[in-house]
């Protein structure tokens, strides 16, 4: 009787969690009870790159857990111009409408940047955020000196370009995506990312399920997007947890962590620790340091 019981409950929760969902081009997971955290993961990543971490804090904090538009299996959105601030605009409307009060805000990666758009964008809404291997500005880790004007040139071109292109190149580009000899170039191109073999073959498998199209249109108006100025609206504490092992460009930890600074240095209430052993997919490759920092930080605010 349990069972039968236990089977009809969870039906109806499913049947409203996706009522629920449909007003979002996201989608969202929610998982435990407490305090609301939402996390979103990084480029093409599903929300089952938090899954480690959802179990940790699902008996303290309710986790509200992001699969953006287009990613992972997830439908694309229909706007073209501008689909990441659509994201940005339609997760502080998910935060309103739901009366999420004060969420902790977790991103990783493009996600972590994204989660700075947030809560630059509406500081009043976040309680706190947490950045795993995300920043204000990607382009400026990688280079001393860019040329906003230039990049932001360039990206409304790419943008038209690929607005332009017709179905038969998108089919093109899903056959070539999917290819053998392309699967085995991006196996190579993750292990700088990160260790374990299972896990970059369950990132390629998100990679695969993605609508490349979008993830093209999201990335290129990531690579425009300058928050450097912008970390200074954000009122609640941030801790940044960063990577530097496997980057090519970076020799020492000193180096990367130099750039890391600067870029958050307008922010008032900023924490800023490296890891010492993990790649860039910190909750792979070394999640009890990760996770032991994230629960420090939660305690002291």
């Amino acid at each position: 009787m349990k069972k039968i019981t236990f089977g009809v409950f969870l039906l109806l929760l499913l049947s409203s969690f996706k009522l629920e969902a449909s007003n979002y081009t996201f989608g969202v997971r929610i998982v435990g009870k407490g305090k609301p955290m939402i996390l979103i993961p990084g480029l093409k990543g599903s929300a089952d790159t938090y899954n480690d971490v959802v179990a940790h804090y699902k008996d303290h904090y309710t986790c509200y857990v992001i699969t953006l538009a287009g990613f992972a299996g997830q439908p694309a959105s229909a706007e073209l111009n501008h689909p990441l601030k659509g994201q940005r605009d339609e997760i502080i409307r998910y935060i309103i409408e739901k009366r999420l009060h004060k969420p902790v805000l977790v991103g990783f990666s493009f996600g972590g940047t994204l989660a700075i758009w947030i809560a630059s964008t509406r500081p009043d809404l976040i309680g706190a955020l947490i950045e795993l291997d995300g920043v204000p500005f990607d382009a400026g880790i990688e280079k001393n000196h860019v040329n906003m004007d230039s990049i932001r040139r360039d990206a409304r071109f790419r943008n038209e370009k690929i607005i332009d292109a017709q179905a038969d190149y998108w089919q093109h580009v899903d056959s070539v995506r999917h290819t053998k000899k392309f699967r085995e170039q991006g196996f190579l191109d993750m292990k700088e990312l990160v260790t374990d073999t299972t896990r970059i073959n369950q990132i390629l498998d998100w990679d695969d399920l993605s609508d490349y199209k979008a993830s093209r249109l999201m990335v290129n108006e990531m690579n425009s997007l300058d928050l450097r100025d912008s970390v200074s609206k954000i009122s609640s504490p941030i801790l940044v947890l960063g990577s530097w092992k496997g980057w090519v460009n970076f020799k020492t930890k000193e180096t990367v962590a130099a750039r890391y600074q600067k870029q958050y240095s307008p922010a008032d209430k900023v924490t800023i620790v490296f890891s010492e052993n993990g790649k860039h997919f910190l909750m792979y490759d070394d999640f009890n340091w990760m996770i032991g920092e994230m629960d420090k930080f939660l305690k002291s605010i």
